[in-house]
């Protein structure tokens, strides 16, 4: 399935947090402290307020159905897209240097400019300005007009991120998200010293005569202190136990620097010794991070049951709302002959887009609950109703709806209703930091069963669904060209069967597994 990348809309009534523009903190201070950061964060606001006024320029300034003829009001248009393209890249840069320069003086504030650097590289709003310059140079005003409006909501939501507080779960996601990302760096680097060590061991055995081969030891041993250097530097400014795990790695870095040494020297034996030191100071690195990792995990548990129910409810008052425009629209189409009326047409598209959002939440729940190894049979079914929720939104966006589309709309509903009513029981139940366990939790299962048989009554409604629109009774006597909607539904219910056995052997896994407490770090 391919995933547009059209922005999330949440809306709150509540006044966000913002920066006193007018009262510098520190204003006296010598280092780079919240006035510095108040400052910049103003002017990087105030860039991303010109990139959108811009857009919004030239959003209004085509029309779809007529096409500008003056060459003037085109390239004015061109400019506008153009301007707001160069703005937008100095935002991103200006966040990720500013980021970088107050990382210890305002790690608050750094952590929430590096989320909107993220943030703005994963919805690739860059790429879809290039894209949209595109449009504009074809002349494809229609085009152009939908994404200028994705932009618009897109950078309207980067602005709430910066001018919002960030909530304590993002902070300690970023963290977590931060902590996996040196362990996986740190993993390949220990991996890589050990070969090192073997080939030292190896060379000093042989004695070779020639120093070519001690040469290209020493240029790897390099290229390997390099990346343990920043390694510890990424993970000293984490806190708690990863600081002690940027400790050890200076530690191993010295190994390596003597063992540079050594193989400059000839002397591969004593550079095996080093390079033992090093992987044994890279290893309590590694415990150090996973002792940071499992606090980190304890506390994010506490905040993504909350999350997750919200982010389910949003959910549900969205497809509602949905459900009741589409079931407006239907009777507005149907008291109209021919294809309806353009507005309804409209709004029926914009219907696409609220729908898309689903998706987009979708996406954020089992993000945190895959990160946060809280369950593992709600992943999958809430990717179920994705799925579900895609086809709605496609639908929409051609500007299609009827009393079918309704039908699909309540299933989602339901689906999405029980998920919340199973989730709330499933949060209720006790979960072992950083592991997802039933074993020993009768809760825990139950929670989990539950929602392994939703899935089930799923794939059966999918399978009777499935089997109504086949033309034919006798399997054997099944077309080997069978329409091709038939196929995808029949392959989609396939792969929701697949789901709940892979869910199910999981969970057997668990049960026939040792004790969560009894598993090796």
């Amino acid at each position: 399935m391919i995933r547009r990348q059209i922005p999330d809309i949440y809306t709150s009534n509540a006044e966000p947090t913002r920066y006193d523009y007018l009262h510098f903190r520190n204003p006296g201070s010598s280092n780079l402290t919240g006035w510095f950061m108040t400052f910049l964060s103003r002017t990087s606001t105030h860039l991303l307020a010109c990139t959108t006024v811009a857009l919004l320029t030239a959003h209004s300034s085509k029309a779809a159905d007529n096409p500008p003829q003056q060459v003037n009001t085109i390239d004015q248009v061109q400019f506008q897209q153009a301007n707001a393209q160069a703005q937008m890249e100095e935002l991103q840069n200006r966040m990720f240097r500013l980021a970088e320069a107050t990382r210890q003086a305002e790690p608050d504030d750094a952590a929430k400019l590096l989320m909107a650097v993220r943030a703005a590289r994963e919805q690739l709003i860059l790429e879809q300005m290039r894209g949209n310059l595109n449009l504009l140079n074809n002349k494809d005003y229609t085009h152009a007009a939908d994404e200028q409006a994705q932009i618009i909501a897109k950078l309207e939501e980067l602005k709430k991120l910066l001018t919002s507080g960030v909530s304590d779960l993002q902070m300690l996601l970023e963290k977590l998200r931060a902590i996996d990302q040196a362990n996986k760096k740190l993993d390949a680097a220990t991996a890589e010293e050990k070969r090192q060590k073997a080939a030292s061991e190896k060379l000093a055995g042989a004695n070779p005569a020639e120093q070519k081969p001690l040469d290209n030891l020493k240029r790897d041993q390099e290229q390997n202190r390099k990346a343990t250097d920043n390694i510890a530097q990424a993970v000293k400014n984490l806190g708690g136990a990863a600081k002690e795990a940027g400790d050890k790695l200076g530690s191993a870095s010295g190994s390596m620097t003597k063992a540079e040494g050594a193989l400059g020297s000839g002397k591969a034996g004593f550079a095996m010794t080093e390079q033992k030191d090093a992987v044994a100071s890279m290893e309590e690195a590694r415990k150090k991070l996973d002792e940071e990792r499992d606090k980190v995990m304890a506390d994010v548990e506490k905040l993504v049951r909350k999350q997750v129910v919200m982010n389910l409810s949003e959910m549900l008052e969205r497809q509602k709302s949905v459900r009741a425009g589409t079931e407006l629209a239907v009777e507005h189409l149907s008291a109209t002959p021919g294809t309806g009326p353009r507005e309804t047409l409209l709004k029926i598209r914009q219907l696409g887009v609220t729908e898309t959002s689903i998706v987009r939440i979708a996406d954020q729940t089992v993000d945190l609950i895959e990160q946060t190894q809280f369950s593992v049979a709600l992943p999958p079914a809430i990717r179920r109703v994705q799925q579900k929720v895609a086809a709605i939104a496609a639908t929409l966006d051609d500007s299609r709806a009827d009393a079918k589309l309704v039908q699909s709309e309540i299933q989602v509903e339901k689906d999405l209703q029980d998920l919340l009513d199973t989730f709330k029981e499933l949060a209720a139940s006790k979960v072992t930091p950083g592991n997802c366990n039933c074993k020993g939790d009768k809760n825990k299962l139950e929670a989990e069963l539950k929602v392994v048989r939703m899935m089930q009554l799923r794939v059966n409604d999918d399978t009777q669904s499935a089997d109504k629109d086949r033309p034919i009774k006798v399997a054997s006597d099944l077309p080997v060209n069978i329409n091709p909607m038939l196929r995808e539904k029949i392959l989609a219910t396939r792969d929701g069967q697949s789901d709940v056995k892979t869910v199910l052997d999981k969970i057997h896994q668990q049960l026939v597994g040792p004790d969560p407490q009894e598993q090796p770090k």
